[in-house]
């Protein structure tokens, strides 16, 4: 355990003569020396900085973080050293680069924090009541030449720039090369009112609470040369660029990571492809990135002179952990299960982000999806539970941002209403696999806040009416001006999750009222209904009903229990009539998008507006894009159709032809890994083995399957009790679980004790 108040001060390079001034990204590299008479046998760290840091002791990387947060909520890094310790000399050492200017997946400190341009702190316990703090005995530099460039719009991310002339090559390990390096400076958090202490916390960084996921372990993937000038994988891999390279002092080269491989399996860049731009010491050198690349091939571009002997990654993403997995009679959709998973893994760094190879930010709703394939098929529950937490960054409103702990949230650049009510279900997940009271109740203000904002829009039938902000719903072409159905569905979801949710806690009056706000909404609600089309309309603008209807509004009414059950077939019957259904998106205003178009996301529409329907409206309903599809699903087992799901799922292997490793963002275009398309991945554990929680905590199994027209489905799925392990087969069900069972299997329901059963048809 360490003390709120730390012992280290802040601490950074002093200036230098070359000083670069104003630049997007500051670099420093500091270190120290110690001696040890013997090793002890824990030797706990905690390393604190403003901006991103790599540690090294004695050579060998520790830690890499902090884990991305508004800063206002700072965290530290973690890591027990004591493997890397020696007897005699040590030393730790650290490259901590600073991004003053907003990026995709940093904030900056505050104007007038004189933190903002750059502090470190760091504490070890190395035994015997010894403790080894960062002060002004440690030596440090500005890193001439190591920076970035500025975002270039919504989804290009700034290029990396690193100087090799500005640090040795073995310098984190023989560290005489620094003993010309002058002492670093103490720092203070001098803001307005403050004392201006020299140590932590302090406003506004903290530094708070210790790394709230997995440390990564770094795995090292080989690129092959495809050509003199490129290099490639047979799949997508996330990590830090690491070059083998030499030439001329001052030469440059470039390397630009490419999302996709021609059809001759050579890299193909795009106008969102950023790239490590390195200049040369004049020496063979291995050097790293510090910005994490996607990249399924990197192209090349060098000055004369230079010679790249070889090319990797190191991936750096969250661990799967256990041997949780699925499997069935269909290899189609145990391969979709697969691709699903790696899809939400190259998602999974230090918070789930939507994409590895472009923006990298964490959006609010996006990680909904993420979460529950983690918590389905991965014991390392640290990610899946700490995203709602860093998603919890509420504006003054009640709102929140549509991404966090980045640029988007730094600016206040937009909301979408939508995806925090897709957040609250991602706590609603929390309370059901963890049944921790204490983590549920730090979340619940937000989540009222977030079901609140909608009340004021709410017109007098209770239905929210024209919210500010970006509507996204998904990429389909859903309309959204006035009153909107798929909203309303999923805010009559948020407020029956709020209300569980606060009864569980003993708080009845927070309860009552969200079912009361939900009953009326419920009977506002009738006014999307089409007796003679038997379907929910989208939307209602200026109080006049529209015709146009999706997928995305009849299975919110079923989940946000809003639609009668008298009509649940009928929407049944809406969502799966493949002969009413359109590929309908933004993207093209004159036809179809249909899967393998390769059509733009149709990001234009977000600045013009809406295009005019080119469908016939009256007969035929939008289909959900992937992301959304996890809705779609959630109302057909609820309605009782999960049978249905298995033929949905083989959808998927549109995705699959685009890119048979990741799933890609929509059935027609965009990014080719994206983790909110990963839904089979959670279903073929929920739905097609039929394995949730029954009670929060999992303190009980629910074991509810739809084999749907397989022969046989089993899985193996993770719990905070252990193993749950179930076999489904046509005529008998094999269940083994260490809490008690509630299976409903047949058209019947058994409660079982925990242990091994079988379950047979007759």
């Amino acid at each position: 355990m360490w003390p709120v108040r730390w012992t280290s001060p802040w601490v950074w390079p002093q200036r230098s003569t070359d000083w670069d001034g104003p630049t997007p990204r500051r670099s420093a590299a500091m270190y120290t020396s110690f001696n040890l008479d013997k090793v002890p046998l824990r030797a706990p760290m905690r390393l604190a900085t403003v901006g991103r840091v790599t540690c090294w002791v004695n050579g060998h990387e520790v830690c890499c973080g902090p884990v991305r947060v508004n800063p206002q909520r700072m965290v530290w890094e973690d890591a027990d050293i004591a493997p890397y310790l020696r007897a005699g000399t040590n030393s730790i050492a650290m490259v901590v680069t600073v991004d003053v200017v907003a990026s995709a997946w940093s904030m900056p400190l505050p104007e007038a924090s004189d933190l903002r341009g750059g502090a470190m702190a760091c504490e070890v316990q190395l035994g015997d009541g010894r403790l080894l703090i960062a002060d002004d005995t440690w030596k440090g530099t500005l890193l001439s030449g190591w920076s970035c460039s500025q975002n270039e719009g919504l989804f290009k991310r700034g290029d990396e720039f690193c100087d090799a002339r500005s640090l040795p090559e073995h310098w984190s390990t023989d560290i005489s090369h620094g003993d010309s390096w002058p002492n670093v400076r103490l720092r203070r958090a001098t803001v307005f009112g403050g004392s201006g202490r020299k140590t932590g916390p302090t406003f506004p960084v903290g530094p708070l609470s210790g790394r709230p996921i997995s440390q990564v372990i770094p795995t090292h993937v080989e690129l092959s040369r495809t050509s003199e000038s490129n290099f490639a994988h047979r799949r997508i891999v996330v990590g830090t660029l690491v070059v083998d390279v030499e030439g001329p002092a001052g030469a440059t080269v470039t390397f630009t990571g490419a999302e996709k491989l021609s059809s001759h399996g050579e890299p193909t860049t795009e106008a969102y492809d950023s790239a490590f731009v390195l200049t040369l010491d004049g020496h063979r050198r291995t050097i790293e990135s510090v910005n994490l690349f996607g990249v399924h091939g990197v192209q090349v571009n060098a000055d004369e002179g230079v010679v790249v002997h070889g090319l990797s990654v190191r991936e750096r993403l969250h661990p799967v952990t256990g041997t949780h997995g699925f499997e069935c009679s269909d290899t189609s959709l145990n391969d979709i299960f697969s691709v699903g998973r790696r899809t939400v893994s190259i998602c999974s760094l230090d918070s789930y982000v939507d994409c590895p190879t472009r923006e990298q930010r964490a959006w609010t709703g996006d990680s909904v999806v993420h979460q529950m394939i983690d918590l389905t098929t991965n014991s390392d529950w640290t990610l899946a539970l700490w995203h709602p937490v860093l998603a919890a960054s509420l504006r003054s409103d009640g709102m929140l941002p549509m991404a966090v702990a980045g640029d988007i949230e730094h600016e206040d650049m937009s909301i979408i209403p939508d995806w925090a009510l897709h957040w609250v279900h991602s706590v609603h997940n929390v309370y059901m696999y963890t049944g921790d009271k204490e983590r549920v109740s730090r979340l619940m203000h937000v989540v009222e806040a977030v079901v609140c904002w909608f009340v004021q829009y709410c017109d007098d039938d209770g239905l929210p009416n024209d919210m500010p902000g970006w509507v996204l719903i998904d990429w389909s072409s859903v309309y959204s001006d006035g009153a909107n159905s798929t909203i309303a569905g999923l805010w009559g979801r948020a407020l029956l999750e709020f209300a569980e949710m606060s009864e569980w806690l003993g708080d009845g009056g927070r309860a009552s009222w969200a079912r009361r706000t939900h009953e009326k909404l419920k009977q506002g609600f009738e006014k999307f209904w089409d007796d003679k089309r038997g379907v929910y309309i989208d939307t209602i603008e200026n109080g006049v009903p529209q015709p146009m209807v999706s997928q995305h509004g009849q299975a919110a009414a079923i989940v946000g229990g809003l639609a009668p059950r008298s009509r649940w077939s009928r929407l049944v019957e809406a969502l799966c009539d493949e002969s009413t259904l359109v590929h309908a998106a933004f993207a093209r205003s004159d036809g179809p998008s249909d899967p393998g178009t390769e059509t733009d996301l149709g990001g234009v529409y977000l600045f013009t507006g809406h295009p005019t329907p080119w469908w016939n409206v009256n007969e035929q309903i939008v289909r959900a894009q992937p992301f959304f599809r996890y809705v779609v699903h959630d109302a057909l087992v609820t309605a009782g159709e999960g049978d249905r799901l298995v033929g949905l799922l083989r959808d998927w292997k549109w995705l699959i032809d685009r890119c048979d490793t990741s799933f890609s963002e929509t059935w027609y275009g965009g990014t080719r890994c994206h983790g909110w398309s990963s839904t089979p991945t959670r279903d073929m554990v929920q739905r097609i083995v039929g394995v949730m929680p029954a009670a929060p905590g999992f303190d009980a199994v629910l074991v509810q399957p739809h084999l749907g027209d397989l022969k046989w489905a089993k899985a193996s799925v993770p719990s905070p009790h252990g193993s749950i392990d179930v076999d489904v087969r046509v005529e008998e069900v094999r269940v083994t679980s260490p809490v008690p069972i509630v299976a409903r299997v047949w058209g019947r329901e058994e409660r079982l004790s925990a242990g091994s059963h079988v379950l047979l048809r007759d």
